[in-house]
């Protein structure tokens, strides 16, 4: 089964065309994001594999910054440890199950997906965040709070920044606080 989604970032002037490809040993994810971010012409292209339980096996991105090309190819082990494409060791991620790429809104499809949140309930976690404006990976603390509607109150950093985020209902953002929005065929 596949399904292709669109968004349309509203802070950014971008535009998302996903592919998700549901396979009998997991999820395969391709995207592309490409647009204006901060002033800077923007080109995002990713592939995720992901084990049935939504969880990260494998990141590919993928992007252009205005006129510099960088690449991140990570893996997770079944003992959620990181390495590289070259094999080298991230220990700073340990324990991460997830990713959240910034100028998109698909990866906080994810914990939503995993977790299978009950109205009122959270879950609080450790992830691997790609900040792809600055070109940085670290290690970042999310929660999301399960609200009425199939929204989440989503949280990170221990507060730092808030916003109430909508699904449709197999898990997808429609609705991201004045950031995303999944464009409908017309």
């Amino acid at each position: 089964m596949q399904k292709s989604i669109v968004w349309e970032g509203l802070a950014n002037d971008t535009e998302e065309h996903c592919s998700v490809n549901y396979l009998d040993n997991g999820i395969t994810i391709r995207s592309e994001v490409e647009g204006w971010a901060e002033g800077k012409a923007v080109y995002l292209e990713y592939v995720l594999h992901l084990d049935k339980r939504w969880q990260v096996i494998q990141a590919e991105i993928d992007f252009h910054v205005s006129d510099r090309q960088h690449s991140w190819h990570l893996k997770r082990d079944e003992h959620n440890n990181w390495t590289d494409n070259t094999g080298n060791e991230h220990p700073e991620l340990h324990g991460c199950h997830f990713i959240d790429i910034s100028l998109t809104p698909f990866t906080n499809s994810l914990p939503v997906n995993s977790f299978h949140l009950h109205e009122g309930d959270s879950a609080e976690f450790d992830l691997v965040y790609f900040d792809i404006l600055q070109n940085e990976v670290r290690k970042d603390r999310q929660k999301y709070t399960k609200m009425p509607n199939n929204a989440y109150l989503f949280e990170n950093d221990g507060g730092s920044f808030s916003a109430e985020i909508t699904f449709d209902d197999d898990g997808f953002v429609t609705d991201y606080s004045q950031l995303f929005e999944m464009l409908k065929p017309k």
